[in-house]
């Protein structure tokens, strides 16, 4: 018997607010790397703004030109320098967008790690030790695959994923894959004639 019991609706406000929170936390445990993508675009950003400068009136690259380097090639390569610092600059943007999801998963979290699915007739356990998950089979969408794992969405974003070190072969994931849809089939068969029951 539980010792509480709450219940409520989460709506998409609840959801964006905890996606927003979540965020905020990594960004503060990052800051660091925060701070140098930041100054990287600025650095960016103004570099952009001095090629448009000297586009717009390339007589400026006149004080760079030298009988080595004459006007037009000084505004050329000028220009050219510009524009490779820009992108220079991003780097630490990229590195951190590459990044991001690493920091929002620990290794010693409870979602990676030991995994036991377990199949019922109603739905699936994701059980991995400090964390279990329980779903019906009417919060599937149905089943994918790809790379050699078994994708069941859940939402458009979101889903369950079964690696292919699950399975032995192959063959045992298709079978498994096959298995799934079967069952997701013969729920939604289910619910179509419990609709059509309670309308009549």
């Amino acid at each position: 018997m539980s010792e509480r019991e709450f219940r409520y609706n989460v709506t998409f406000a609840d959801f964006q607010f905890l996606q927003g929170y979540m965020t905020r936390r990594v960004a503060a445990r990052n800051r660091g790397r925060h701070l140098g993508a930041l100054a990287g675009v600025v650095v960016c950003a103004f570099l952009l703004a001095m090629a448009i400068v000297f586009n717009v009136n390339p007589y400026r690259a006149l004080a760079f030109s030298s009988p080595a380097l004459p006007y037009p090639l000084s505004f050329y390569l000028v220009l050219i320098c510009l524009l490779i610092g820009a992108i220079l600059a991003l780097i630490p943007a990229v590195k951190l967008r590459l990044k991001t999801m690493r920091m929002q998963v620990s290794d010693d979290g409870p979602l990676l790690g030991a995994t036991r699915l377990i199949v019922e007739p109603d739905g699936l356990i994701v059980d991995r030790g400090r964390m279990s998950s329980r779903y019906s089979w009417s919060a599937f969408q149905g089943v994918e695959m790809a790379k050699n794992a078994v994708i069941l969405p859940i939402d458009n974003g979101i889903g369950v994923v079964i690696p292919a070190s699950a399975f032995a072969s192959d063959a045992e994931r298709y079978e498994f894959a096959a298995m799934i849809a079967k069952k997701l089939e013969s729920h939604q068969v289910a619910a179509r004639e419990h609709e059509i029951v309670a309308k009549t």
